[in-house]
């Protein structure tokens, strides 16, 4: 992997980028762009250890928090009880699908068991209930709007997909869930939406698309009554007009 800074955007922004992988972007300066990295040291609550840049909605004992594994800034621990688990989204920082804007996205996680667990990663319209709490496991459908990466309970399969105003547009097996770190990532190129695991691209929509007000967004839960972790080595969201 080589960087090259190059000008991205319609006001003429500096962004460090992978000199062979367009889509993988590791921040920037400059007027109209907008980042967030996760890295050691966050701000966090000194009495819980969450970070403060997240919006947190928790369900049973499930708490993110500052990681002390070398390696994982951040981890989430969900309860023992089935669909306990955490719905986080950044804090205060939001973007569109419109054509004057690019947006970049990238995630390396790790989760501590593949098949008893729901997973969602990617860009969501602010909401607390991405997934499903009770009942059934998979996508909320009531409003939720994005694109994302999803993995529900009972398999391992990863999916690509787009939601707008609560209903499905579209969905593409990705990947496969693992114990190991997968790297996630999405590109918003003003035209397309393109999704990558591992460094190969998986899938690129374009047609009906979400039109809200999305960020950076994670959902993780329990898919049984065992705790489960997922661990946070890389995190990286950039905005660019």
């Amino acid at each position: 992997m080589g960087l090259e800074l190059i000008t991205r955007g319609t006001k003429g922004a500096k962004v460090w980028q992978d000199s062979q992988k367009p889509w993988k972007v590791y921040g920037g300066v400059g007027e109209g762009l907008r980042e967030f990295h996760l890295r050691p040291g966050m701000p966090a609550d000194d009495t819980t250890n969450s970070p403060t840049e997240l919006i947190a909605t928790v369900t049973g004992s499930s708490p993110t928090t500052i990681g002390i594994v070398d390696g994982y800034p951040l981890l989430t621990t969900t309860g023992a009880t089935e669909y306990d688990g955490s719905n986080l989204q950044l804090r205060g920082s939001t973007a569109k699908l419109v054509a004057s804007t690019e947006l970049f996205l990238r995630g390396k996680i790790k989760a501590s068991e593949a098949t008893d667990s729901d997973l969602l990663f990617g860009l969501c319209q602010l909401k607390t209930d991405l997934m499903k709490t009770s009942t059934a496991h998979g996508v909320l459908a009531t409003g939720v709007e994005g694109i994302f990466f999803v993995k529900v309970d009972g398999g391992t399969s990863i999916y690509a997909k787009s939601y707008k105003a609560g209903t499905e547009y579209s969905s593409v097996l990705v990947g496969t869930l693992g114990v190991v770190n997968i790297d996630l990532a999405i590109w918003w190129d003003g035209v397309y939406a393109h999704f990558y695991v591992n460094d190969v691209e998986m899938a690129k929509f374009a047609g009906t698309l979400p039109d809200q007000m999305l960020t950076l967004s994670v959902n993780f839960r329990a898919g049984s009554a065992a705790a489960r972790t997922l661990s946070y080595s890389e995190i990286c969201f950039v905005d660019i007009e």
